[in-house]
């Protein structure tokens, strides 16, 4: 093998090393952007759960329904709370439902959320408070409908 011919086998051979490089490098970048978004929306639904939980306690639950015009009864603000921590329930679901989707958590994370939801959802007034937070035309709307008896089907 003459000189020429080594630089030209290891021309070669640079060129197939920065192609590599080229698509590990995308490989990252979209490996990136995906966890960036789920971080998004974490933070998202982290500050949806902490609203939720916060206007679930009494005092803050009397004030609200004060505020818009009802009747802060006992009962009152006891379904109240039951449908703030409903909504911090079902915020947390759909977090577990999208990373599922978007391929960072497995299949077991969303048994084990499902199993949770169709416990909740055997209830009537849990029912009731997820027809306030469904959103139609989702996949995750779908799949919740699926588990709340809708019987309009999962859409993956």
């Amino acid at each position: 093998m003459t000189l020429s011919d080594f630089a030209t086998f290891s021309t070669a051979i640079s060129g197939l090393a920065v192609t590599a490089s080229l698509i590990y490098l995308a490989l990252q970048t979209h490996q990136n952007a995906k966890h960036t978004k789920a971080l998004i929306h974490q933070g998202r639904i982290a500050g949806l759960r902490d609203v939720f939980l916060a206007t679930a306690e009494a005092e803050v639950a009397t004030a609200i329904i004060a505020a818009t015009g009802g009747n802060p009864t006992p009962s009152e603000v006891q379904q109240y709370q039951f449908r703030a921590i409903c909504g911090a329930r079902i915020y947390g679901w759909q977090d577990t439902y999208l990373q599922c989707q978007n391929g960072l958590l497995g299949d077991d994370f969303l048994s084990q959320m499902r199993g949770g939801a169709e416990l909740t959802m055997r209830d009537a007034a849990a029912r009731e408070a997820w027809e306030i937070y469904r959103v139609p035309g989702t996949s995750f709307t779908r799949f919740m409908d699926e588990i709340a008896g809708r019987g309009e089907g999962v859409g993956k």
